[in-house]
């Protein structure tokens, strides 16, 4: 057995001892991480950007995108900054952050009870280029790769909680 197997094996023993639990396995109740995901209905999220959001939530939580009758609904607020990054001597900006911030609510549908709460930010950064429309196409690249890391990240989380849960 090499060392690096021995290591593995070693770790797990220990894993398995702390009671470390996959993430994404079972939850408590023995269901799949999947199938407990796929329970949440994403609600509409305002303005262009929350499209997006919510399309690359749906894909995260039920990827399969088979019907289900959703027992959850999520609630998200998306809002946005930028805020000059790099500026150079003569006051002109050359690159930004864009900040976006998700303030989101897990309910039951049948009850509206709150379950969690929680908010979930992700910065990108883009440059201010001398052709207008490769800024933009900049700019718009950046938020699209900010919302997916807030959907992984609200995924992670609703994950975290479904795991949480008692059986």
């Amino acid at each position: 057995m090499s060392w690096s197997r021995r290591t593995l094996l070693a770790l797990s023993l220990v894993l398995a001892g702390c009671g470390f639990q996959p993430l994404y396995g079972t939850t408590s109740s023995g269901s799949a991480m999947s199938e407990e995901l796929a329970l949440v209905d994403v609600g509409i999220i305002a303005d262009r950007e929350g499209q997006q959001l919510r399309s690359f939530l749906m894909e995260r939580l039920n990827p399969s995108g088979e019907a289900v009758e959703p027992i959850y609904r999520l609630v998200v607020d998306l809002s946005e900054d930028r805020a000059a990054f790099a500026v150079q001597d003569d006051d002109t900006i050359t690159r930004f952050n864009l900040n976006v911030t998700a303030n989101f609510l897990l309910l039951d549908r049948a009850t509206d009870d709150l379950l969690m709460q929680r908010r979930s930010t992700a910065t990108a950064s883009f440059n201010v280029l001398d052709d207008q429309f490769a800024t933009l196409a900049s700019e718009r690249n950046a938020r699209e790769s900010a919302l997916e890391a807030i959907s992984d990240d609200i995924r992670t989380q609703l994950a975290l909680y479904f795991q949480r849960q008692p059986g």
